[in-house]
C-alpha cells in the first residue's frame, strides 16, 4: 500500500513503526543534481508491506532522523547521491546503516561502472520500471498522482533486490567486500560535501603560462622542420610548414619524411625514439603543454561551485575493476605531477592540507601475496627496496652504495616487472616513464636477474597464469579469461587490495571523526589528504596516520604499513 504523507504528526506515528524495522528501502526526489542548491521533495520510505511517500517540502528531516539515522538498513540504489543530499542539508543528517544495491552490484560483477535500478529491477526481479515522470517537475506546488506513484515504485524494488543481490554476495564470497563499500558511502558523502579551496589566480597564471608554452613550442617545432627539410623560410622569415600538430596521422608522416619511421605517435613510442631527431624532444614537450591548455584550462574554474566557493568532486566509489576509485567533475586524480598544479589546491584560511601517502604500497603487498623472502625481509627491516632491487641488478652486496639514477633504473624495473612486462615492454616503460633508456636485450638480462633475486615473485606469476579468477585479500573478485589478462591476473591482486586497505582507512576516519575537528578533501589511489586547524594540525596528522595505518594493517599484516605524512597550506 502506498501512503503519502504531508504533516508533521503522520509523519512521526510513521517513523516510530518504521525505527523497528530490520530494513527499509529509501528513495528520495530531487528538484535537481545540486545538493547545495536543489531541494530534497520526496523521501519514499518502502517496508515488505507499505510503501510511505514523505512530501519534504511539509515535514522537516529532523522527524525522520530516528530512522534514517541509525535504526533499520537503509537500501538505497546509488547510495551516495540520497544520502549525499540528506547530508548536505543544513540540518542534515547522515544515513547509515547502508545496502547499496548499485554498488553491491559492481561488487558481484567486479564492474568498473554502474548499472541503473532500472537496469538491475529487469535482471533480477523481471519487473520494468517506468520512467516516464524522472525528470518531471518535483519542485511543483502539487504533486501528480502520477509522480507520487513513480516515487514509490523505486522504493518498492529495493527489498526483494537486496535480498537476491546478498544471496549471490554470499555464493560468490563476497559479502565482506560488500561490507566494506556499504561503509564507505558516508565517509565519500563527507568528502564530497568537504571540497576543497582552487586558488584561481594561482590556476590561471598556470594555464597563460601553459598557452604561451604551446605557443613557442609550436613555432620552435615549425622552424626546426624549416631547418632539417627543403620548406625552409617565408619572406618574412617564419616557417613555411604547414602540418597540424595536433594530428597523429601528420605527424607520423612528416617524422617518416624526416627519416624516422614509426608505427605510432603514441606517447610511449615518441618516447623511446626520442634521440632519433631533434624534431621528437620538441614535440613531446609541445604536447605536454598542449594537454595543459586543453586538459587542465580555465575549465576547471567552471567547477568552484558559487555557494561554497570550493570543488565539490564527484568520487566514484568503484570506478575499475579492480575496486579502485575514480574521480570526475572535475578528475582530481589526474592532476599534472608538477608541484605548481597541486599548489593551486589550498587551505582555508589559518587551515592546513595534511597530505598522507602509502609509501612502495604496492610492492609491499605483492611481497605478501607472492610471498616473496627477500622483498619481504627488505621491507620487514625498512630497507628502500629500489636500493635492494639495484644491488641486486648490477651484481653488489645489499650494503653498497646505490646511486640517484641507479635507483631509478631500479625503480622503473619494480613497478614494470612486479606485473608481468616482458622485456619489450620493460624497455618502453623505463624510457616513458622513468626516463631510463635501455635496449630490448638489456631489459631482457636485467629480466632475469631480477626473477633470480626474487624467485617468490617469479612462481607466485607462474602460478597466476593459469588462474581464471582473481582474489583480493579481502576477497573481491574478478573473473579474467585469455591471455591478454595475464597482466590483470597480476595487478588485480595487488591494487585491489591497495584500494581496500585505502577504503578502510576513509572508514576508520569517518567513524572516528567525532575525535577531532578535520576532514578528509581528496584521496588519489596510495594517499589521503584532510584539512584541519592550524592549532590542531599535529594531532590531525597522529589521526590521519592511525587510521591509515590500521587501515591497511587488517590485509598487510606481516610487512610493516608505512605511512608519509606532511602537512602545508597547500596541496604540493
Amino acid at each position: 500500500m502506498i501512503q503519502y504523507i504531508s504533516d508533521i504528526e503522520q509523519a512521526s506515528v510513521v517513523v516510530k513503526k518504521l525505527v523497528g524495522e530490520h530494513e527499509i528501502g529509501l528513495d528520495i526526489e530531487t528538484t535537481g543534481l545540486d545538493p547545495i542548491l536543489d531541494k530534497i521533495r520526496l523521501v519514499q520510505i518502502a517496508t515488505p508491506l507499505n510503501t510511505y511517500v514523505m512530501d519534504m517540502y511539509h515535514v522537516p528531516i529532523s522527524v525522520l532522523k530516528p530512522v534514517l539515522n541509525g535504526g533499520p538498513v537503509k537500501v538505497i540504489h546509488n547510495a551516495k547521491f540520497d544520502a549525499g543530499f540528506l547530508y548536505m542539508l543544513p540540518e542534515g543528517v547522515m544515513t547509515e546503516p547502508i545496502f547499496d544495491t548499485m554498488i553491491t552490484d559492481q561488487v558481484l560483477h567486479h564492474r568498473g561502472y554502474a548499472r541503473s535500478l532500472k537496469d538491475l529491477s529487469k535482471e533480477y526481479l523481471d519487473i520494468e520500471l517506468d520512467k516516464e515522470n524522472q525528470t518531471s517537475d518535483w519542485g511543483a506546488e502539487q504533486l501528480s498522482e502520477s509522480q507520487i506513484q513513480y516515487a514509490a515504485q523505486d522504493a518498492n524494488v529495493l527489498l526483494p533486490l537486496k535480498h537476491i543481490l546478498e544471496e549471490k554476495a554470499v555464493e560468490l564470497q563476497v559479502m565482506e567486500v560488500v561490507n566494506l563499500e556499504n561503509r564507505l558511502v558516508p565517509a565519500i558523502c563527507w568528502m564530497e560535501r568537504s571540497g576543497v579551496h582552487l586558488d584561481r589566480n594561482l590556476w590561471g597564471e598556470l594555464v597563460k603560462s601553459a598557452e604561451a608554452k604551446a605557443i613557442r613550442l609550436k613555432e620552435e617545432l615549425n622552424l626546426s622542420v624549416a631547418e632539417h627539410t627543403s620548406l625552409g623560410l617565408d619572406l618574412f622569415g617564419n616557417a613555411a610548414v604547414s602540418v597540424n600538430w595536433d594530428s597523429p596521422a601528420q605527424v607520423k608522416k612528416l617524422l617518416s619524411d624526416l627519416g624516422v619511421a614509426i608505427e605510432n605517435t603514441r606517447h610511449s613510442t615518441l618516447e623511446a625514439n626520442r634521440g632519433a631527431h631533434p624534431v621528437i624532444a620538441l614535440l613531446l614537450d609541445y604536447r605536454g603543454a598542449a594537454k595543459k591548455v586543453s586538459t587542465y584550462g580555465t575549465d576547471w574554474e567552471k567547477h568552484v561551485h558559487p555557494t561554497s566557493q570550493r570543488i565539490h568532486a564527484n568520487w566514484v566509489q568503484i570506478g575499475a575493476a579492480t575496486g579502485r576509485m575514480s574521480c570526475k567533475n572535475p578528475n582530481m586524480q589526474n592532476l599534472p605531477r608538477e608541484t605548481a598544479y597541486r599548489n593551486c589546491f589550498r587551505a582555508a584560511p589559518d587551515c592546513v592540507l595534511i597530505k598522507a601517502d602509502y609509501e612502495q604500497i604496492e610492492l609491499r603487498l605483492a611481497a605478501q601475496i607472492a610471498p616473496d623472502a627477500r622483498m619481504k625481509k627488505a621491507f620487514y627491516q625498512g630497507r628502500d627496496l629500489h636500493s635492494v632491487t639495484a644491488s641486486h641488478l648490477l651484481g653488489k652486496p645489499e650494503t653498497a652504495f646505490i646511486t640517484d639514477s641507479q635507483r631509478q633504473m631500479a625503480k622503473a624495473v619494480n613497478f614494470g616487472l612486479i606485473f608481468g612486462m616482458g622485456a619489450k615492454g620493460l624497455s618502453s616503460y623505463a624510457q616513458s616513464n622513468f626516463r631510463v633508456k635501455m635496449d630490448e636485450h638489456e631489459a631482457a638480462k636485467i629480466r632475469r636477474r631480477y626473477f633470480e633475486a626474487y624467485s617468490g615473485i617469479k612462481k607466485w606469476h607462474e602460478s597466476q597464469s593459469r588462474k581464471l579468477e582473481t582474489r583480493t585479500i579481502l576477497g573481491r573478485h574478478r573473473i579474467l579469461k585469455g591471455e591478454r589478462d595475464y597482466t590483470n591476473r597480476l595487478n588485480s591482486p595487488i591494487q585491489g587490495s591497495a584500494a581496500d586497505g585505502l577504503k578502510l582507512a576513509l572508514i576508520k576516519l569517518w567513524e572516528t571523526r567525532h575525535q577531532i575537528n578535520a576532514y578528509p578533501v581528496l584521496t588519489v589511489h596510495d594517499e589521503i589528504v584532510i584539512e584541519a586547524p592550524k592549532e590542531l594540525a599535529e594531532k590531525a596528522a597522529k589521526w590521519l596516520k592511525k587510521c591509515m595505518e590500521d587501515g591497511m594493517g587488517e590485509f598487510l599484516h606481516e610487512i610493516p604499513v608505512a605511512v608519509d605524512i606532511t602537512a602545508k597550506e597547500s596541496w604540493g
